[in-house]
């Protein structure tokens, strides 16, 4: 029990602490609907920038970007790519996830642009199609190349459409797509100013230097002042994050429970057993101590029955350990089931229980009177 309460409780630090490629702190996340308000689709873009200026001058707010789908989300967007490469991937491994973002989006998520330039107010939807892409997109679809001015292709197999090229204007980091434990994606972003007409980038991140929360009613009033049909929703990106680690949580929660449950039925077990062995013994440390023995040497006794006990307990918790962790090993993440760290953490905190159990009552076996021992036997 308390090898597997460690092997969970280690795994959700690991999530955690992770670099998820962007700062989760005081961003607050914005669902704006444009349905409700009958927004016609050739005005939506222009709406959308009027909505991004306004809650781009609100007090407190330091940066504020706009995109199709927030990160950690379970919505996504993949789709086939064709790229002019040797030995490219094709099919169904030859495969990107895509986003729609404004030129504010990654400052505002702090995911840092590591070549090229980042997208413009010059990337209109009349304008050459451009991506940035992250660096698995790039050790994916062009390794050990310069992927600046490189250009890809999505698959539309629909009749009739044509094929269109993006070119790759800049690169950024990795970061996670739709769950903090996947295997990082290959991500291409697209300009929202490209968006095709009928789609929505309807989400909006802004970046705060206060509580996120605090800010909802002024981001109320003043996409209000733009139209009041657009409703909202609000939540901030560290919750959002924290929403898609609640498996790992509850289950680090129910393991260390019923491993704490599992060491206080253990602790109370050994004292007993201890404390039972101590008292059938009196009338030998009675002895013991009439002959000159020490009471040190009579705690060295009590204690050594107790080591013995823990080690042949430890051995074989150990055995069972190994074969048995196998049942989580899809449940863990960052680790494997053997993983040493989490052994040697089990055995020392079940040691030092033991210890404690089985020196409560050898402290005891120290203060017998020799008289009242040989008296009572």
């Amino acid at each position: 029990m308390l090898v597997v309460a460690g092997l969970f409780l280690h795994s959700l630090v690991k999530l955690i602490t992770l670099d998820i490629g962007f700062d989760r702190s005081n961003v607050l996340l914005v669902n704006a609907n444009v349905f409700a308000a009958n927004i016609p689709p050739a005005e939506r873009n222009a709406i959308y920038d009027e909505m991004e200026d306004r809650l781009r001058s609100l007090p407190s707010v330091v940066s504020v970007g706009r995109s199709f789908r927030t990160p950690v989300s379970p919505d996504d967007w993949d789709q086939t790519i064709a790229v002019d490469t040797p030995n490219a991937p094709k099919g169904d491994d030859a495969a990107a996830y895509f986003n729609f973002v404004s030129p504010g989006y990654f400052s505002t998520l702090r995911t840092p642009l590591l070549a090229g330039r980042n997208f413009t107010t010059a990337d209109t939807r009349n304008s050459a199609p451009v991506a940035i892409v992250n660096e698995t997109f790039v050790r994916k679809y062009f390794p050990g190349m310069n992927v600046i001015g490189k250009s890809f292709r999505k698959v539309d197999d629909r009749a009739g459409q044509p094929q269109v090229y993006l070119q790759i204007v800049g690169l950024v980091k990795d970061a996670k797509y739709g769950s903090v434990r996947e295997t990082t994606l290959p991500q291409a972003f697209c300009p929202a100013s490209q968006i095709p007409e009928g789609d929505n980038s309807e989400y909006y991140e802004l970046r705060t230097g206060n509580r996120p929360s605090a800010l909802a009613p002024l981001v109320q009033s003043a996409i209000a002042q733009v139209n009041k049909g657009v409703t909202l929703e609000f939540h901030s990106l560290a919750e959002q994050v924290d929403d898609s680690l609640v498996q790992e949580r509850l289950l680090a929660t129910l393991s260390t429970f019923f491993g704490a449950l599992a060491l206080l039925l253990a602790m109370i077990g050994l004292y007993g057993a201890i404390s039972y062995g101590v008292s059938q013994r009196r009338s030998e440390f009675g002895v013991r101590m009439a002959l000159g023995a020490a009471p040190a040497s009579i705690l060295r006794l009590v204690m050594r029955d107790v080591a013995l006990m823990l080690f042949g307990g430890a051995l074989a918790g150990i055995a069972i350990s190994l074969g048995t962790v196998r049942l989580v090993q899809k449940l863990v993440f960052g680790l494997t089931v053997f993983d040493p760290l989490t052994m040697a953490g089990a055995i020392t905190v079940l040691a030092a229980v033991a210890l404690i159990a089985g020196y409560l009552p050898a402290r005891r076996a120290m203060k017998v009177d020799p008289m009242i021992a040989l008296r009572y036997e």
